[in-house]
């Protein structure tokens, strides 16, 4: 368990705040709150527990336990009161509150079985948390196999009881494209869905070496040429020179670019330009490398610009060329830059076409190889929540937008 969790000790008396700072300073990072306003706005922090008084000069703790539980059910607060009645127990754990302690309890309690206490009811709603979240995603999967992986089956199946009822060779062949697309399209989301969630798991760390971005990228750019030149788009390149270089799987990364650039083709009518940029920038003081990858085609919108790394949104369903995706391709992106400490922004040039940006860390030499594999896999391990990560091949059929 985290020695560092924050509390927020709200109290109008104090005494009793400082009596509980001295107690529990050693365990937690404590800020205080004295009236209800102080409490009502501290609490909007993300705080791991509150200890919460009842009677405040301008106003009722019982009333802010509610707020905080209507706004993050999953937040950790205990009602301390000098109130000793059944009915003060009754209302504070009718508003939501994990526990309930009376001040002479508070004040006279080992401070270490207090800390353990808090600690334990963190620890319980961070599970609680984490099993809601996981019971969604599993009902939005179950959702989307329902719909995008039976009905494209069920054309696959009326397409075969024609192909057998019927001896015409142009409609047989006309049938068997058909029936070519449909499998092609579902192994397409399989593949990707299976990816995703392999990502998602964290079970397994990257296959991190110091890696020169410029080599993935002149690698996808090459093997995508032929999808550009079969719509005549224009393909640029802008790669610079003496790049620091960041340690990374190479793997993920072509992945990656192979992704965002196919995308911008997706969408960029014939005739257009997609170009794809490298440089070293520094965010936020902190050296990096960034891809970049420009194209002309129709955009993004600016509502959906939120909602394009979800899992299984289709901000458009079709390309240009009525090339379809999964939903799957953006959202496999941002795990990939998450796992590597990096970011992924998409921007709306104008007057149109799309500009998506790859931020990645540069390399921090470490003491030895061992301690980079063990910083990697503990990052991996920390966003676990179990299963097994493989490695599949990334191409064209996988992307989505």
């Amino acid at each position: 368990m985290n020695s560092e969790l924050h509390l927020l000790v709200a109290d109008d008396e104090p005494i009793i705040r400082r009596k509980v700072c001295l107690m529990l300073q050693d365990k937690f990072c404590i800020d205080q709150a004295d009236t209800a306003k102080t409490a009502r706005d501290a609490a909007k922090k993300r705080y791991d527990a509150i200890i919460l008084d009842i009677v405040f000069p301008d106003g009722n703790g019982i009333e802010i336990c509610r707020e905080i539980k209507e706004r993050d059910p999953h937040s950790t607060v205990l009602v301390s009161s000098s109130m000793e009645t059944v009915d003060a127990w009754n209302e504070a754990f009718a508003a939501g509150a994990d526990g309930y302690l009376e001040k002479r309890e508070l004040l006279s309690l080992d401070p270490r079985k207090i800390a353990v206490m808090i600690e334990n009811l963190v620890e319980r709603n961070r599970l609680r948390r984490q099993a809601e979240e996981l019971s969604r995603r599993q009902a939005e999967l179950l959702s989307v196999l329902s719909h995008d992986v039976r009905a494209p089956f069920q054309t696959l199946l009326g397409t075969i009881e024609l192909l057998r009822r019927t001896n015409e060779p142009s409609t047989t062949a006309s049938g068997i494209e058909t029936l070519y697309q449909c499998a092609k399209d579902q192994l397409a989301f399989i593949n990707s869905l299976l990816e995703l969630l392999r990502l998602e798991s964290g079970a397994a760390g990257l296959r991190s070496f110091p890696v020169d971005v410029n080599l993935p990228v002149n690698q996808c750019i090459q093997g995508l040429r032929i999808l550009a030149s079969a719509k005549e788009i224009s393909f640029q390149t802008d790669l610079a020179g003496d790049l620091p270089k960041i340690q990374g799987d190479i793997g993920r990364i072509s992945q990656l670019v192979n992704n965002l650039v196919s995308n911008a083709i997706k969408f960029t009518p014939g005739g257009g330009l997609v170009k794809t940029v490298t440089r070293a920038i520094t965010r936020d003081g902190r050296p990096g490398v960034e891809i970049r990858v420009e194209d002309s085609g129709v955009g993004i919108k600016t509502a959906e610009r939120d909602r394009i790394f979800q899992r299984f949104h289709r901000g458009r369903a079709k390309g240009t060329n009525g090339e379809k995706g999964s939903g799957l391709g953006l959202s496999i992106c941002k795990e990939i830059m998450q796992l590597h400490g990096g970011t992924l922004e998409a921007d709306r040039r104008k007057p149109h076409g799309t500009v998506m940006t790859a931020w990645f860390p540069a390399r921090v030499p470490c003491m030895d190889a061992a301690r980079t594999d063990s910083c990697t896999d503990l990052k991996i391990l920390d966003r676990s929540i179990g299963g097994a990560r493989g490695r599949i091949d990334c191409g064209p059929d996988f992307v989505s937008n």
